[in-house]
């Protein structure tokens, strides 16, 4: 996905994350079956298993920009035997000599687990890759992207080379990235052109982890205090990328996408994130993530985060707390769950920015009752609405 020069690269910091070193891994090759997730505590919420015949433009975009080596069409993505085909082809299309394709999720997700099979292409030259990063396919230099999580980046010529991480953008538009954060390049014992393999990457706060056919072999850190924790698409691609590039082999193919959730966090402006009440107003305070706050100092206004819980179970609920002069010193908190109603006075004028517990809860699955959630109401000075999080205890 990157087509930064070597020159480039070495302007920019690369950071090597610490992985677990090799000899100490068991990593079973050609994984078909489905990797569980990390812990029995995270339930599946999406998934695309390409059961039909033709992409279902609902829910993914096309990969359309010139890059590298080739230029991407939708004509050279198919699902054949119920996978992802990535067609690579010799033709001269927007001043490049190869065509490649690749699909980006519509939907935009955020902390949690993210798997897909993947099998190389015996095609040589092509950079193939499962990865994450806001967008819809047209230009993976457009602006609003902060994260780009490379769960895996293939390059055809070394099926057996592996190689993962982070890069970190500035939310403009351009290639100039912050830093790149990768894990230890490594060379696995088989090609990954042999056979399916099992790719993932965890997304929690502050790190990603990453999986290979279920075992974790690297983890990246990601601040959340320097860093914004925005939603990714999910990118499946194929591009001409390194000369020589082949064409006329077994295609790039994918299969069984799937995002799994533990944990639930809302944030203001952002799926069940809800106001009500009047003098409500964009904050310049930057609450947790570095996402930008709203805020209100009339008497009464409410903040409510509802979720929608994806699993039953108990969650410990911790809201967001900014430190301000003028923010309220007796902030109504109060948690509504199926067992009743539980509220905490905080002040949010003096102490220390961050996490503040308000107890555990048991939650049921479902949205058919969305004031279940946590409710912040103003009572005295002003209340910023930022973030409240559900993390899964049981």
């Amino acid at each position: 996905m990157k087509t930064n020069t070597r020159a480039a690269l070495r302007s920019i910091a690369v950071r090597r994350a610490l992985a677990v070193p090799l000899a100490a891994l068991t990593i079973v090759p050609f994984n078909a079956a489905r990797a569980d997730p990390p812990s029995p505590l995270y339930a599946l919420v999406w998934e695309e298993s390409f059961g039909g015949t033709t992409i279902d433009t609902s829910r993914w975009n096309f990969r359309t920009d010139v890059k590298a080596l080739s230029a991407q069409l939708p004509a050279n993505v198919a699902i054949v035997n119920g996978q992802l085909s990535l067609l690579m082809k010799q033709e001269n299309v927007s001043g490049k000599q190869y065509t490649g394709g690749g699909i980006v999720s519509k939907q935009a997700f955020g902390y949690g687990y993210y798997e897909v099979k993947q099998r190389t292409t015996s095609n040589l030259g092509w950079h193939n890759s499962f990865w994450m990063m806001a967008g819809n396919g047209t230009d993976t230099y457009a602006a609003g992207k902060y994260l780009e999580i490379d769960s895996v980046e293939m390059d055809s010529q070394s099926p057996t080379r592996i190689n993962t991480g982070l890069v970190l953008w500035n939310g403009s538009a351009g290639s100039n990235a912050i830093s790149y954060d990768r894990c230890q390049i490594f060379n696995t014992s088989y090609s990954t052109a042999d056979g399916f393999n099992t790719f993932g990457a965890d997304w929690r706060e502050g790190a990603v982890d990453f999986y290979l056919n279920g075992t974790k072999y690297c983890t990246v850190a990601y601040s959340t205090t320097t860093r914004r924790q925005d939603p990714i698409n999910i990118w499946l691609t194929a591009i001409a990328y390194i000369a020589p590039v082949t064409v006329g082999g077994t295609p790039q193919l994918y299969d069984d996408v799937r995002f799994y959730k533990r944990d639930q966090y809302v944030m203001n402006g952002r799926y069940g994130y809800s106001e009500s009440g009047t003098g409500w107003q964009d904050s310049t305070v930057a609450g947790f993530g570095l996402i930008p706050q709203r805020y209100s100092c009339t008497a009464g206004s409410k903040s409510t985060y509802a979720p929608g819980f994806n699993q039953s179970g108990d969650y410990r609920v911790y809201i967001w707390k900014t430190v301000n002069a003028n923010a309220d010193t007796q902030a109504e908190v109060r948690v509504q769950a199926p067992s009743g109603t539980t509220t905490t006075t905080i002040n949010f004028a003096t102490g220390t920015s961050g996490w503040v517990d308000i107890g555990q809860h048991h939650f049921n699955a479902g949205t058919t009752n969305p004031a279940i959630g946590v409710t912040n109401t103003t009572q005295s000075g002003c209340q910023r609405a930022g973030a409240v999080k559900f993390i899964r205890a049981a």
